[in-house]
Formats: structure tokens, sequence, C-alpha cells
């Protein structure tokens, strides 16, 4: 019998004799997703459905998480192979765990990370469509302040779908010295090639960790080494910090990040900037970048804070350049809370002949309408770019409404587009009203509709990342 037929079986007698005895509890959360989009590119009606159980018993634990996609949408697939009956049902998750006082066993679907998630990161990001979580086998030792991580596991290939890549690490912490943390992590990927031999990449790194009231520090360095790849053997290096002093009502850190050839999957590298953006479109990130960080923060009061952050990057060549400010202030007063933001960023790259420059000064204000909590923030972005001889300049004002009803939130966003500020009738533009409501104690329903840019955005207290969409979209997020 297949070893993940085997395991569902195990799995779905567990849950089915859970029901029989009153030591076992049961919880789970199921998410529905209605779309009706309106684009070209689309079969304009999709149905999403994903349901997670958790069992526990003791010290047990199983899981399982099955999705069904009526029919999947690929946004990157031309509309000539995308068809109807692409119907997509999968097992996403299955495991089953042991906890002790001072140990963790796990068999099936796990995520972990190693130190800052540098050397490896196994995780699941929804927004992105990005997965790496592992299948195998997971421990977790500890024991006063030493911690050990151990795994064995497969994932998917990314060269062949019907094969797998192979990994194994250690992961060991302890306290050294006057350092709170000293770490050690090794790894090792047996990575599927494109003519189905394997190639091999061995990572190993360390990290220091010191907390005091004053300060504090983190650091962390890797290498890396790929051999029987098919470009020929390479070494790969990164190294990332960060500082924080505390002076009264001061805060002042500062960071630094070098990566040269550290691009895997199995990571996950700081950007160290405020905008979360790579140095360049058209390289991996951690391929090749260097960067500096320093925020200022003040908090004089309970009322009262402003923050300033600065960072640059570059490559070997400083062929690629990239700056990034952003400032924020937020003054809470007796019957409303005023902010402010300005954000910069700056980026040339001298191989593209591309250069652009964006602004985007923004007021927040959050006040009570009636006793109703509203939230208010307009923003007026503008951005000035060079692209080998072509020049433009690109005006986004936005307005967003936010307001709170007791189970219900409604927002309402609007963004703008045009390339003269003289004619701003020639625009484009995007409107979206999205609610969200608490129909019981643990039911929420969220329905959007129009359209949106993409990007991040908050709405209703929540920040998100979205693809450009036009339509309806109808969430049902039930948790038992």
């Amino acid at each position: 019998m297949n070893k993940s037929v085997f395991l569902s079986f195990f799995l779905l007698v567990f849950f089915s004799l859970s029901l029989c005895y009153g030591d076992f509890s049961l919880s789970g959360i199921n998410e529905a997703q209605f779309i009706y989009k309106a684009a070209e590119d689309s079969l304009s009606n999709y149905f999403y459905n994903e349901t997670t159980l958790r069992l526990n018993y003791k010290n047990i634990e199983a899981g399982m998480s099955f999705i069904a996609e009526l029919p999947k949408y690929d946004q990157f697939q031309a509309i000539e192979v995308l068809h109807h009956s692409d119907l997509d049902y999968r097992w996403d998750e299955r495991y089953i765990q042991i906890s002790l006082p001072a140990s963790r066993v796990r068999a099936g679907s796990f995520s972990e990370f190693f130190g800052n998630g540098i050397i490896m990161r196994a995780f699941r990001d929804k927004a992105y469509d990005h997965d790496t979580r592992l299948t195998g086998l997971n421990l977790r030792l500890s024991s006063g302040d030493h911690n050990l991580k151990a795994l064995y596991a497969t994932l998917p290939s990314e060269n062949n779908v019907n094969r797998k890549d192979i990994i194994g690490g250690l992961d060991y912490s302890l306290p050294f010295l006057w350092f709170n943390q000293l770490g050690f992590s090794f790894t090792r990927q047996e990575v599927q090639r494109i003519d189905s031999k394997y190639s091999t990449r061995i990572t190993a790194g360390s990290r220091i960790e010191l907390l005091t009231d004053l300060y504090d520090f983190y650091a962390e360095y890797a290498e890396t080494k790929t051999y029987r790849n098919i470009a020929g053997e390479f070494r790969g290096q990164a190294l990332y910090g960060m500082a924080n002093t505390y002076l009264g009502n001061f805060t002042i850190s500062s960071g630094y990040k070098r990566y040269d050839r550290f691009d895997d999957r199995m990571n996950d590298l700081p950007t160290l900037n405020a905008s979360e953006e790579p140095l360049s479109e058209r390289i991996q990130p951690g391929a090749d970048e260097e960067g500096l960080l320093g925020q200022l923060r003040y908090i004089p009061d309970f009322t009262t804070e402003i923050s300033v952050i600065y960072s640059e990057a570059w490559n070997s060549s400083f062929s690629i350049r990239q700056s990034d400010l952003f400032i924020e202030g937020r003054k809470d007063f007796d019957s409303f809370i005023l902010g402010l933001e300005y954000a910069q960023f700056e980026t040339i790259d001298k191989d593209w002949e591309l250069w652009y420059k964006e602004i985007t000064p923004a007021l927040l204000f959050d006040f009570a309408l009636f006793t109703l909590p509203v939230h208010l923030r307009t923003e007026f972005g503008y951005r000035e770019e060079t692209r080998q001889d072509s020049e433009r300049e690109i005006y986004k004002p936005l307005l967003q409404f936010d307001i709170f009803f007791r189970n219900l939130s409604l927002s309402l966003i609007s963004e703008l587009e045009f390339n003269e500020l003289s004619n701003p009738a020639d625009n484009r533009n995007w409107f979206g009203l999205e609610a969200t409501a608490d129909l019981f104690s643990h039911t929420e329903l969220k329905l959007f509709v129009g359209e949106e840019r993409g990007g991040k955005v908050c709405r209703s207290g929540v920040c998100y990342y979205t693809t450009p969409f036009q339509g309806l979209r109808l969430d049902l997020i039930t948790r038992f």
C-alpha cells in the first residue's frame, strides 16, 4: 500500500474511533471561498474549500487537511489551457505528533525554521502561493536552555513534479558565556536536477543573541556549497545582524545584511527595509546584495510615537542600488487619533537603464461617528520613472474609509492612477467594497465586490497581500 494512502487511512480510523471516547477533543477550521472573476483570462466562477481537523488525546495529536478547487485557477496560464474540468482535490496535510514535557516528535507534514530562517525555513504563504512545507520526521528536544531540532523529510521537486527533493537538518542552541544564545545549524539537500540526477547543497551556520536592559544584539552567519550541479560547483555566504539600543524614550536600531549566491527556496532572507521590497526584480533574492538599515524611534508617553527608518542596498558591482525611507508619527488625542506617514522608495538599475522614485505621503484619522469607530486613510502617491529613453510620471491618490459596527465592519477603498496632474480625468481607477461579519462566535463571513489593484492592503484592522482582481469574492470561515 502506498505510504500516503496508509497514513490517510490510519488518520481516518483514528478520527473515527475518537468519536466513541470522551478523552478525545476535536477542533478544526473550514475555509470556503467562491470567486467570480470578471476578466478575459478567467473561467469566471471558481470554488475553493479547505478543511483542517485537529484531534487531541492526552499527549497525542493528529491532524489532516483536505483542499478542493473546482476548478483550479492559475493566473499565469493562458485562457486556452484553462478548462472547467480542471478539478483539483488533494490531501494538503497529514501528521501525527507526540508531545512530552521535554520533547516532541512529529511524523507527516510540518513547518519548521532554524534560527532566523536564513539557513532554513519551511512554511506556507497563501498570499504569494509559496509552499515549502516538508513531509517526513521532525524532532524537538529541550532541557533547560538547551534546545535541539532535527528533521529528515522530502518536498516536491521544482524540476520534476513526479520526484522529491530530500532534506536533512540539525539545529542546536544553548547559552554560552555572556550570550543569551549561541546556535548552530546544518542542512543537507539532495535536489532533483532537470536531467533526473541529484545535486547536493550543504549549508552550515551559527548565530549569537545577547539581551540586556540597555541593548540587544542578534547576528547570524552561514555558508553553503553546492556540488554535482549542472552549472558547476559554487559556494555562497549570508551575514545578517541587528542591534537595538534603549536610551530613555529613544530606541536606536541598526542592521546589516550581505548575501552572496545564497538564493534558495528553503531559506527566508530578511529584506532589511521598511517596504519589504527585494533589491531587484531581475535577480533572485539573496543572489548578490548588501545593505544597511538605521531606525530611530521616540515614544515620550503613551499617546505619542515617532519612528524613522532608512535603509540602502546594492549589489557587488553597484549597478543596482536601492534606498528606502519611511517616517510615521502617531498622536492619541482625547476624542481621535491622528497619524502621519511618509514613504520614499528609490531604485536604479544601470544594466536595464531603469530608474524610478516613488513618494507616498499619507494621513490617517481614527475617530467616532455617532459612537461607531471609524478609520480614514488618505494618501497621494507619486512615481517618477525613466526606462531607457522613456520617461513618465504617475500619480496615485487613494482614499479608504472603514467603519465598525458591533459584529460588522465595512471598508470602502478607491484608488486612481493618471499620468498628468492637469488631466486627472484620463485615469485608471479601482473601487472596492469589503464587508466582514461575525455571524456566530465561531463563523466569519467576508464579501468583497469591485476591483483590487494588488499589493499590500489593510482593511478592517487586518493587513494582507492581494493579486490584481476584478469581480466578487465571498469567504466563509468556520472554526470549531
